[in-house]
C-alpha cells in the first residue's frame, strides 16, 4: 500500500484559503477594505490567523496596505493591468518554449479535451464553467513546462486579474466567446506543428486580447478622474505601439 503524508493545514492556511476565494469569486470585490475583526467574526476563528492569511495575501499581491489606511483587495489600476500583461507576455513565452520541448501527444489530447468542454460550457450559457477551464487550460500548460518558479510567478501574476478576466468573459456575445475559445486550438495547433516564433506571436496576441477585454469590460479604479479622456487617448496610443512592438519583435522571429 502507498501512504502518503496527511496535509498538515492550519487555521491561517484555511482562512487565506476563503479569503482567496472570495477574492476570485467578486465576494470580496476589489477595493474593499479587509478589517481583521469582522474577518475573524465570520470566519469563526481568532484575530492571529486572518492576520497570518492577510499578510499571506499580500505577499501573493491579492491584498495590499496602505499606510495609516488600512488593508484593502487589490484594484490594479489601467497602468498596472499594461504592466502585468506586458510580464505575462514575457512569461508566457518562456511557457512556451518549455512546453515545446516536453511536448508529446498525450498533451494534444488533454488540452483539445479542454477546449471541448469550453464550447460545451459556451453552448450551455454556464460562463462560470467556461472561465473555470479557461483557467484549467493554462495551469495545464504551466504544468507541461515544469518550473516550479515559472509556475509560482506567472499562476501568481494571473491571480491578481483572474476577477477581471472572469467580468470580461461573463461581458462576451457569442460571437466573442467563439473567437475566444478559437483562440485556444491555435494555442494547441501552434504547438502541435512546433513552430516556436508562430507560438511566441499566438500568446502575445492571447495575452493583449485578455488585458484588451480588462480595460473594455471592467470597472477599474479611479485614478483616472480629471484626466480621464486624456489618459484613455494616451494609454489607447501606448497599447498600440506597445502591441505593434510584441508583434515586430515575434514576427521578425518568425521570420
Amino acid at each position: 500500500m502507498n501512504l502518503t503524508p496527511v496535509e498538515q493545514r492550519t487555521l491561517s492556511d484555511e482562512a487565506a484559503d476563503r479569503l482567496r476565494s472570495a477574492i476570485r469569486s467578486g465576494s470580496l470585490l476589489p477595493g474593499t477594505r479587509l478589517v481583521e475583526r469582522d474577518l475573524a467574526e465570520r470566519l469563526g476563528m481568532s484575530r492571529i490567523p486572518i492576520r497570518e492569511a492577510i499578510q499571506r495575501l499580500v505577499e501573493e499581491g491579492l491584498v495590499h496596505k496602505a499606510t495609516h489606511r488600512g488593508t484593502f483587495v487589490y484594484a490594479p489600476t489601467l497602468a498596472e493591468i499594461e504592466e502585468i500583461s506586458s510580464l505575462r507576455v514575457v512569461l508566457e513565452h518562456f511557457v512556451a518554449e518549455r512546453v515545446l520541448g516536453r511536448w508529446i501527444p498525450e498533451h494534444e489530447t488533454k488540452l483539445r479535451a479542454i477546449v471541448g468542454d469550453m464550447r460545451r460550457a459556451a453552448a450551455a450559457n454556464d460562463l462560470q464553467q467556461l472561465y473555470e477551464q479557461d483557467f484549467l487550460f493554462h495551469s495545464a500548460l504551466w504544468e507541461i513546462a515544469n518550473h516550479s518558479l515559472l509556475l509560482e510567478v506567472v499562476s501568481g501574476l494571473r491571480s491578481r486579474i483572474n476577477r477581471f478576466l472572469h467580468e470580461a468573459i461573463i461581458a462576451l456575445n457569442t460571437s466573442q466567446l467563439d473567437s475566444h475559445i478559437a483562440s485556444h486550438d491555435d494555442l494547441v495547433e501552434g504547438l502541435k506543428n512546433g513552430d516556436l516564433a508562430h507560438v511566441k506571436t499566438l500568446f502575445t496576441l492571447h495575452v493583449l486580447a485578455a488585458r484588451d477585454r480588462i480595460l473594455a469590460y471592467c470597472d477599474l479604479p479611479d485614478e483616472r478622474t480629471l484626466k480621464n479622456d486624456t489618459r484613455r487617448r494616451t494609454n489607447g496610443q501606448r497599447r498600440t505601439m506597445d502591441d505593434q512592438a510584441w508583434l515586430a519583435r515575434d514576427g521578425a522571429q518568425e521570420a
